[in-house]
């Protein structure tokens, strides 16, 4: 589990620790001593820790021995980290690649193909469960046309001093938010304005209607080719948050806190970026009183079956794990790669290459999973 201590890792550990007694589990990450404190927190020999940072290859040679490398780390470091699982010979799973990323790991699925490795890329939320649940509504379809994409948060939870600033990396959000948006329109992929395209979605409740906007989005760099022999021109991304926070954010980006390059500060150089992601990690999570929120992953396919038009709406809603002390969000982002990692390891997702999760995760069996960890799936 490489970002093991991570917001979403911390999740997946957990998933995969609780899931199946035979799985051991080897916590990985650059700091040792928050890798070595969160395996000893498990009081079990199945869970172990390492140094591993993807940026220093012989850090990651511990995979040998390892079934499944789980990838929770920044989003940056991805080709690094299929480039450890290659030479240890080790399947892998990520969370995405934020569309750019993702195009550049689609490129070595010869290379995997060629050592008989798989590799699953964006197997968290979204992408993740968006795309399981968009190739199960494709069998409902002859033909699609359009794929719409929408995410949606309600969040009625109760803390001490108020909820953590940010719902999961503060460098993910700054790019999403930031860099244009892609959108397939008319069978051409195209561009948009940051934070553009807004509409009313009406989640189902207890969220309600939110405001939904573009963002730049892994789905869209493998749902054109994927639902290609089924006619698909067009396929949009939207996610909906609460204004004050996308401004907030937007305030960071535009003061240089997005920034990659270093700045001289007390005769140190310091990446702007990397400095806010530090001040975030070192916040202590804030005491909740009442964790209560819920997020809503909505596909909506519009096509036809036997020559009349029809539109299929599936949709996973989370809730929280309070036992945990796991939001909605951390759920359905941090258990899905255990699973699918589980899936690899007992030879239920073999295909050698690279792939995205849309036809490669067996629906039944995943949403089957995702149930059980409280995540309801619904099709009409």
């Amino acid at each position: 589990m490489l970002g093991g201590t991570g917001m979403m890792g911390r999740i997946a550990v957990r998933d995969l620790f609780q899931s199946e007694r035979r799985n051991e589990i080897v916590i990985a990450g650059p700091d040792e001593r928050k890798a070595r404190k969160a395996a000893a927190g498990y009081h079990s020999s199945r869970v172990s820790h390492r140094r591993a940072d993807a940026r220093e290859p012989e850090s990651l040679s511990f995979l040998r021995d390892c079934d499944v490398l789980v990838n929770c780390a920044q989003y940056q470091h991805n080709l690094e980290a299929m480039g450890g699982a290659l030479r240890a010979g080790t399947g892998y799973v990520d969370l995405g690649g934020l569309y750019h990323m993702t195009l550049r790991q689609l490129r070595l699925r010869p290379r995997f193909r060629k050592e008989r490795l798989t590799a699953i890329l964006g197997m968290g939320s979204t992408p993740g469960i968006t795309n399981v649940l968009a190739a199960a509504a494709s069998g409902r379809l002859d033909r699609v046309q359009e794929i719409d994409i929408r995410f949606g948060a309600a969040d009625f939870s109760v803390f001490e001093g108020g909820p953590f600033p940010v719902p999961y990396s503060i460098s993910t959000l700054i790019d999403e938010f930031t860099l244009p948006p892609k959108v397939f329109r008319g069978g051409r992929m195209t561009e948009e304005k940051p934070l553009g395209g807004l509409i009313e979605t009406e989640f189902p409740r207890p969220i309600g209607r939110k405001s939904s906007f573009y963002t730049l989005h892994s789905e869209l760099a493998t749902f054109p080719s994927s639902f290609r022999r089924l006619g698909v021109r067009d396929v949009s991304f939207r996610v909906s948050f609460d204004r004050s926070f996308v401004d907030s954010i937007l305030f960071l980006a535009r003061a240089g806190m997005s920034s990659d390059r270093p700045v001289e500060f007390n005769g140190a150089k310091i990446a702007p970026r990397e400095f806010l992601a530090k001040v975030l990690s070192m916040r202590p999570r804030p005491k909740v009183r009442k964790l209560d929120d819920y997020e809503c992953l909505l596909v909506e396919l519009s096509g036809s079956r036997r020559g009349k038009r029809k539109k299929v709406r599936a949709a996973c809603m989370a809730r929280p794990i309070p036992g945990w002390g796991a939001a909605a969000g951390d759920v359905d982002t941090g258990t899905p790669p255990s699973i699918v990692a589980q899936m690899m390891a007992r030879g239920a997702v073999d295909e050698p290459g690279v792939f995205p999760p849309e036809f490669h995760v067996p629906a039944g069996p995943f949403f089957a999973e995702l149930e059980k960890r409280g995540m309801r799936i619904g099709m009409r």
